[in-house]
């Protein structure tokens, strides 16, 4: 069964390899983040470089998601500020080379933006695949845009996020669930809460989830899973000593592979 409510639509077709949930070990937010916080004052893996391993990740799984080719399918990209909205945005520019026609929203004000998700706005922007600055998108507009789309790509807020979404995000999110389109979500869904699995309003309801680095605790609990849909995986390439010194033994999650799906 597939968690999105819309079209149904999954990213097996792309032969990925699969594991058991038992097999898969999974994290508290808190614990991620001494992971990453580790992997980037212990061993200066920048943060640049698991923001590019994320974006190419989730390529890889929204090509899968819109049958293995990109010519002529038309993804949206719900960006956030943070972290997630530049591994959005780093998924645009793949898919944009690989044939499919991609149109970035931004999720918040680009000033307000963190240096990853600028960044990734000023390589779109000079590759003309964002609008010029000061133009924006209507209502109307976006829902046009989310109407036409083969595929949307929820890359709002990641696990650090634990409140009901507000402003944009809240106004996106809803416009999302009208339009019932399949939705591949980037490390937990917007509006779900990664430490519980309980969803706030509104809340994504993904037809896929791609969790990255290791899955969230929130995101493999039962009551999340008509809101996390089919459940993958993305290794970012952090080192296994990293996750041994946070205390996570990874063991051979990724040895078939850098994405995996996670069968319950």
């Amino acid at each position: 069964m597939l968690g999105g409510r819309g079209q149904k639509q999954n990213a097996q077709r792309g032969g990925f390899p699969e594991r058991r949930i038992l097999d898969v070990p999974s994290v508290t937010p808190r614990t991620m983040r001494e992971v990453q916080r580790i992997a980037q004052e212990d061993f200066a893996f920048d943060i640049l470089q698991i923001t590019e391993n994320a974006g190419r990740a989730a390529a890889a799984v929204a090509l899968a998601m819109t049958g293995g080719h990109g010519r002529g399918q038309r993804v949206v990209i719900l960006a956030g500020g943070g972290n997630m909205g530049a591994a959005g945005l780093a998924a645009a520019r793949h898919l944009v080379n690989w044939g499919c026609h991609v149109e970035p929203v931004f999720a918040e004000v680009e000033t307000e933006m963190s240096f990853g998700a600028r960044r990734q706005v000023q390589i779109l922007r000079k590759a003309g695949i964002i609008e010029a600055v000061g133009e924006s998108t209507s209502e109307d507009t976006m829902e046009q845009h989310l109407h036409d789309a083969d595929l949307v790509i929820d890359a709002i807020n990641g696990y650090g996020f634990e409140g009901p979404a507000t402003g944009i995000s809240a106004a996106l999110i809803n416009l999302l669930l009208e339009s019932r389109r399949p939705t591949l979500a980037l490390d937990v869904p917007t509006g779900l809460k990664a430490t519980t699995g309980e969803p706030t309003e509104p809340c994504i309801e993904a037809t896929t989830t791609l969790a990255l680095d290791l899955p969230k605790v929130g995101v493999v609990a039962p009551a999340a899973r008509p809101y996390v849909g089919e459940l993958y995986l993305a290794d970012l390439g952090i080192p296994r000593a990293v996750y041994e010194r946070a205390g996570v033994i990874v063991g051979s999650t990724f040895a078939d592979g850098p994405i995996i799906r996670i069968r319950r």
